[in-house]
């Protein structure tokens, strides 16, 4: 995870990546005739791609989330999986199915199995939301929400909370402080960081309310939140977290239904506290969804940049808005027209770029800005990629990957992107869904295939 939708990432950190001077030849390889082919070649051949990762045998696992310590080694993945209850010569006739977690000491190349507990009458994980940070003690900490359905394939039903202290080798359920049902139309968000050598996380389960623990996970709280007439009571479908100052500075978005007109209308929280305490943010007008917000700090500055869209009748047109005091006021982002996010879905990351911050977003096309959100263009991918997206801080401009059905990968911050070669079977379980990425630094990401993890390591 990075600065991306509802995870922070840090300006340091982050070693220069290995496909940075590839991508410094394709530039200048370009010029009024074209590229140089063999320039271009080997600059092509030095891109990222992806790889399958070492994975144990004979488990055959539906991970819907990862998330990975930036900086750090460890990873962890969760979800469903399968394994043959029963083999007849060399085909398995049978099968048993469970809840299942993987963890990885060496930034996703490799992984082992760690089951998940039993929860809610046996039923299994549909989808996923998972955060790891590192603790002052030499541990790593994952807070885990997970969609439960009766049947792999089913309807959600309710959501269970793990947690794991000892990054992801072994996990128990958590305790909230009710049980929290499922809006269907909403997969859970967490965000965890260290905080003061513990690990503080927020999440949004449930379509209404957010909560918060100051354990790594293992207990949640619920949010308390300045009252708004207007905004109505706090809720949030993306959260984006970084730490700034010592404290973990927290973004919410989202929509109610205005009374009168029943049509959506925008929300934007904020808290300053970790998730503890949320107040109304300024937004320059109310229309549409807001869907996705990520945020990033740089220099002691906190900016944010939120997406989603607007209906009306037969059109879809674009909202959009970004915030330079961590969520606290608003202004309109200059926006390409009638270009639709997936509602409510979609993906946006920003990362530091030198003194500025630029953000890409994915949704039916990929969208780039180079000043933090204010100002927002159309790009292009060759490979005709969108999903899931992470933005990650390195030299000599951001590394950004996008996944989903297909790959691809800018070294400029989104500007520009490339495609991405990948292994037979790359895809990912829902391409509309977040945490199908996570890095531990630009040159070592993991993704959540439909049946395996990927690593864009070679040494995979």
């Amino acid at each position: 995870m990075s600065s991306r939708a509802h995870t922070g990432q840090g300006a340091g950190g982050h070693r220069p990546h290995p496909w940075a001077a590839a991508c410094g030849a394709v530039i200048l390889a370009w010029g009024a005739l074209g590229p140089s082919p063999s320039a271009l070649a080997a600059a092509t051949a030095s891109l990222p791609a992806w790889y399958v990762a070492t994975q144990p045998s004979g488990v055959f696992s539906l991970a819907p989330a990862v998330a990975c310590v930036s900086g750090g080694s460890d990873c962890v993945a969760i979800g469903a999986g399968t394994a043959c209850a029963k083999m007849v010569g060399t085909i398995c006739v049978a099968q048993r199915s469970f809840n299942v977690a993987e963890y990885s000491r060496d930034k996703g190349l490799s992984w082992q199995v760690a089951r998940v507990p039993v929860a809610a009458d046996g039923q299994f994980i549909g989808l996923a939301a998972v955060s790891c940070a590192p603790t002052g003690r030499s541990r790593t900490d994952c807070a885990a929400w997970a969609m439960l359905t009766p049947g792999i394939g089913a309807s959600p039903s309710e959501q269970v909370a793990y947690f794991s202290d000892n990054g992801g080798a072994s996990w128990s359920v958590a305790s909230p402080p009710a049980p929290v049902g499922q809006a269907s139309w909403q997969a859970p968000v967490v965000s965890c960081y260290e905080v003061d050598l513990g690990v503080d996380c927020v999440g949004a389960p449930d379509s209404v309310g957010t909560l918060y623990s100051t354990n790594g996970g293992a207990s949640w709280s619920a949010s308390s939140s300045v009252p708004s007439r207007s905004f109505g009571p706090l809720a949030a479908q993306d959260l984006s977290c970084v730490v700034s100052r010592g404290h973990m500075d927290c973004v919410g978005v989202g929509y109610v239904f205005d009374a009168a007109t029943s049509t959506p209308a925008d929300t934007a929280w904020y808290s300053t506290d970790g998730g503890a305490k949320w107040a109304p943010g300024v937004l320059p007008q109310r229309v549409g969804e807001l869907n996705t917000v990520s945020c990033f700090a740089s220099r002691g500055q906190v900016s944010c940049a939120a997406l989603g869209t607007e209906t009306t009748g037969s059109i879809t047109a674009n909202v959009a808005v970004y915030s330079q005091d961590a969520g606290k006021s608003w202004s309109n982002s200059v926006f390409p027209a009638h270009v639709a996010l997936p509602s409510p879905w979609g993906s946006v990351s920003c990362a530091a770029a030198g003194a500025r911050t630029e953000c890409a977003a994915s949704g039916s096309t990929l969208l780039f800005s180079a000043d933090g959100g204010a100002y927002w263009v159309t790009t292009s991918d060759p490979n005709g990629a969108w999903g899931d997206l992470d933005c990650l801080a390195s030299v000599p401009g951001p590394s950004c990957y996008v996944v989903g059905a297909r790959a691809a990968y800018s070294g400029d911050g989104g500007a520009t992107w490339s495609a991405s070669k990948a292994a037979r079977g790359f895809d990912v379980q829902d391409s509309s869904l977040r945490d199908n990425i996570a890095c531990v630094s630009a040159g070592d990401c993991t993704v959540a295939g439909t049946t395996e993890l990927f690593s864009n390591n070679p040494q995979a």
